[in-house]
């Protein structure tokens, strides 16, 4: 198949150099793997994976007796004055992320 179309895309320097090294290391090109992406949208007729957030290990809640041993370590922690206001979280997440 010919490839003579090109697609300019804006990323987080972060995003993209943990791709690249990723990517390395399976031997493909950041330009391999867009090509692959975009022909198994064009197979499946979508996005070819779930789109969501992982839920952090210890985020996850098994019982009601583990909830609410969270529940007390976050009360302690908001008590021992251990609190980030919203704007420490959006920079971090977008920091980790490229939000």
């Amino acid at each position: 198949m010919t490839k003579n179309e090109t697609i300019h895309v804006r990323v987080n320097s972060n995003v993209k150099s943990n791709a690249e090294s990723a990517l390395d290391m399976l031997g493909i090109s950041v330009s391999e793997a867009i090509n692959m992406f975009l022909c198994q949208v064009s197979l499946v007729g979508g996005i070819p994976f779930d789109v969501k957030l992982p839920a952090p290990e210890r985020v996850i809640v098994r019982s009601e007796d583990e909830l609410m041993k969270k529940l007390d370590e976050s009360q302690k922690d908001i008590e021992q004055g251990r609190t980030s206001s919203a704007n420490e979280v959006h920079s971090r997440l977008e920091e980790k992320y490229g939000l």
